[in-house]
């Protein structure tokens, strides 16, 4: 999934590539909306075909003409209606509005830019927001403000035995992790989560989950 990323303040091999910018961003209809960025960051939608090298969370500089910003991936840029741009091997980003005018005029389009891959530099925790439809049956949810991409998810009930989450299938349930079964109990749930770069973190316990509801499970993986 992309392989290690480098640690915070350090980055990756550049690429060159294109980007685009998008005018609207609409929360209700994105893959993975983020709803708090830290200040200096913005929010992008990858390449449909970029997926796999920048998984959701995936955080890169992006620097043109001597101008950078740092992005997060919080959303996709599908092939579907999307071709002319996803089809073509290097383009990468389709980046809000506002942070394409930070490294040029708008009226251009799109530009050929230098693309590093670097840590998302957060100093929050990891937070988990759960999916409606909770029930001692059904728990879903995704998690937000990860420094690298989550590889794998695992859930606990009793704070011992960790089994695995599966991802919802679909882009419009792309990175929603589900665990379906009888029995569960909610009343306390942990996870265990890892990283595309190897890092594992065992959260803390939250109690009485709520559908709808956000978390902080207490960590975050090390840079």
């Amino acid at each position: 999934m992309g392989g290690a990323l480098p640690p915070a303040g350090s980055t990756g091999e550049p690429q060159e590539g294109i980007i685009t910018f998008y005018t609207t961003y609409d929360k209700d209809s994105v893959a993975y909306y983020t709803p708090e960025l830290e200040n200096g960051w913005y929010k992008c939608a990858v390449s449909e075909n970029k997926l796999t090298e920048f998984p959701p969370q995936s955080a890169a500089e992006i620097t043109y003409n001597g101008k950078t910003i740092r992005v997060l991936v919080t959303d996709l840029c599908p092939n579907e209606g999307n071709a002319q741009w996803t089809s073509r091997a290097d383009y990468f980003f389709d980046v809000g509005e506002n942070a394409f005018a930070v490294l040029d005029d708008t009226a251009k389009g799109q530009l050929n830019v230098s693309i590093r891959k670097i840590a998302y530099q957060t100093s929050q925790n990891i937070h988990f927001e759960v999916k409606s439809g909770l029930n001692q049956w059904w728990l879903a949810g995704r998690f937000y403000d990860m420094r690298y991409p989550l590889a794998k998810v695992e859930v606990s009930f009793d704070g011992k035995n960790f089994t695995p989450m599966q991802k919802l299938s679909g882009n419009e349930n792309n990175w929603w992790f589900i665990k379906s079964g009888s029995g569960m109990l909610l009343s306390d749930v942990s996870f265990r989560l890892t990283d595309v770069s190897g890092h594992t973190v065992t959260g803390t316990t939250i109690r009485a989950l709520s559908a709808g509801g956000r978390y902080d499970i207490g960590v975050n993986f090390p840079y």
